[in-house]
């Protein structure tokens, strides 16, 4: 797979049979870290690992809320 970082916009190549879902790639000129996922429709993609934890982040945030709101019901 061949992957353009979205930092630098150095085009570098990911071999897929070496890494699995979850496992880290580093841009090899500006070290950005990308983490590999599965889309909905199965198939790969590499997202930036920053993007990814503010996702969850968000999500956890959301927990959060719906917790308080339901102790002062």
């Amino acid at each position: 797979m061949k992957k353009t970082c979205s930092d630098c916009k150095t085009r570098f190549e990911v071999k897929l049979e070496d890494i699995e879902e979850g496992d880290h790639v580093n841009c090899p000129e500006c070290n950005l870290e990308y983490t590999l996922i599965y889309d909905s429709n199965g198939k790969e993609k590499l997202v930036e690992t920053k993007v990814l934890e503010m996702e969850d982040d968000e999500d956890e945030d959301d927990n959060e809320y719906s917790d308080y709101d339901s102790y002062n019901d």
